[in-house]
């Protein structure tokens, strides 16, 4: 090696040496906890926010430093993924306490390593960094509990005021079923006053029910009482109990619906999603036809309810499935966004799911995928070694047209509606 060589390679060998010692000093100034290893993961390096925060000496490091100060619940779950990772699987990143040493209390940290490698990927050495996330867990625990005791005192208050409004509700019945005993000149004017009231103490239980549902969906604690179910025809009845809002609103509701979708469902809350999508479209659906489509396909059935009205914007489209969530300016249109939320939810139960396609001023299409049978159901009955339950024969699809008076299901004749049954709960 000549001197121009020799002069060379020194002068490389300081530009590195500069090089890294810029970086330790940049390092430095850092205020998280950083740590550098070889490509064997032996710590060569701790940065000084590293070292005070944890009160250990740079000439006393071990290989062992970082792990004693690691909380000994975290130690062994921690100290097995930083080998695999050091074996080359996914860089390493976990949440762990680490001890203070200032007031000796273990503070949550996420911790993050990622491999420095050579211009051919060899891992030549480790760079790890642990960023105090303390605050933030605890921030989440507070609102964690806040929402248990929030759901638990709509849980309490709705099981509270459900006493008195079942009394107030006889009372009202008895004095409806009074005014129409009675023959006076004023009879007419007081049913309907009453009818008014009894209204509006509905639409009371309603909204308490509502609160106790949305603390048990919250909770987990949805009680199902599954049995088989045509989605079809649930379809056509609940839309039949909407003739008179949507005639007001000048819709016409038409139904598509394939005989066949035979599922493991609860009635109400079936009911519940259908309701509440087509309560949606009445809304929102500017006085247009609103179709809905049903149909039996693969394993699971599919609900397709589709408005002509406002439609959603791309940029909201995730958003309204959201608790409290809604598109629309709550001052032109009533309810407290909890309807979308609760078709997500139910639907989750059921093992399905439920998607929107929209466009501003061209109306939207909800579709729900419901599986006959839940996962735990098939998982249950796959364990007992039962025979899956078999659908119904498809048939040929006609429409169903749901018309004040009558409603007529596929392949069959018109029935008169005697008395329409109560409208399934839905949520605004």
């Amino acid at each position: 090696m000549d001197a121009t060589e020799l002069d060379d390679r020194l002068e490389r060998q300081d530009t590195e040496r500069k090089s890294h010692e810029r970086d330790r000093r940049l390092l430095d100034t850092m205020p998280q906890c950083i740590w550098a290893a070889d490509a064997e993961g032996r710590v060569n390096y701790w940065n000084r926010a590293g070292l005070e925060y944890c009160g250990l000496d740079a000439a006393a490091l071990t290989d062992g430093s970082f792990w004693e100060v690691l909380h000994a619940d975290d130690r062994d779950e921690a100290r097995v993924h930083w080998e695999r990772g050091l074996r080359g699987e996914p860089t390493f990143e976990r949440q762990v306490r680490l001890r203070r040493a200032s007031d000796g209390h273990f503070r949550w940290h996420l911790v993050r390593a990622v491999a420095e490698r050579d211009e051919g990927g060899t891992v030549v050495g480790w760079i790890a960094t642990a960023t105090d996330i303390d605050d933030q867990k605890r921030a989440e625990d507070l609102l964690r509990d806040a929402i248990v005791l929030r759901d638990d005192f709509l849980s309490v208050a709705s099981h509270e005021l459900r006493t008195p409004l079942t009394a107030l509700k006889l009372e009202v019945s008895n004095l409806l079923r009074l005014a129409r005993l009675d023959a006076g000149s004023e009879r007419a004017r007081l049913i309907a006053k009453v009818e008014r009231i009894d209204a509006q103490a509905a639409r009371l239980r309603d909204l308490i029910d509502d609160l106790l549902d949305i603390s048990c969906l919250a909770a987990g604690h949805l009680d199902l009482h599954l049995e088989p179910l045509d989605l079809g025809h649930v379809a056509c009845d609940v839309a039949a109990g909407f003739l008179d809002e949507a005639a007001r609103l000048g819709s016409q509701v038409s139904i598509d619906a394939q005989a066949g979708a035979v599922g493991q469902w609860d009635r109400e809350r079936l009911e519940q999603v259908v309701s509440n999508l087509i309560s949606n479209a009445i809304k929102y659906g500017d006085g247009k036809p609103i179709d809905v489509t049903v149909r039996a396909e693969g394993g699971g059935g599919r609900l397709v309810v589709r408005d002509r009205g406002l439609g959603i914007a791309r940029h909201d489209q995730e958003r309204i499935f959201g608790r409290f969530e809604r598109a629309a300016p709550s001052g032109n249109y009533g309810g407290i966004g909890l309807g979308l939320w609760i078709v997500k939810q139910v639907v989750g139960v059921f093992g399905g799911a439920v998607q929107v396609e929209s466009e501003v001023g061209a109306g939207s299409v909800f579709t729900v995928e419901l599986p006959y049978q839940a996962p735990l159901q098939r998982a249950r009955k796959a364990r007992a070694q039962q025979e899956p339950m078999i659908a119904k024969a498809v048939a040929p699809s006609t429409v169903c047209t749901v018309v004040r008076g009558a409603r007529t299901l596929p392949n069959a004749s018109a029935e008169p509606i005697v008395a329409p049954k109560a409208k399934p709960k839905r949520w605004a």
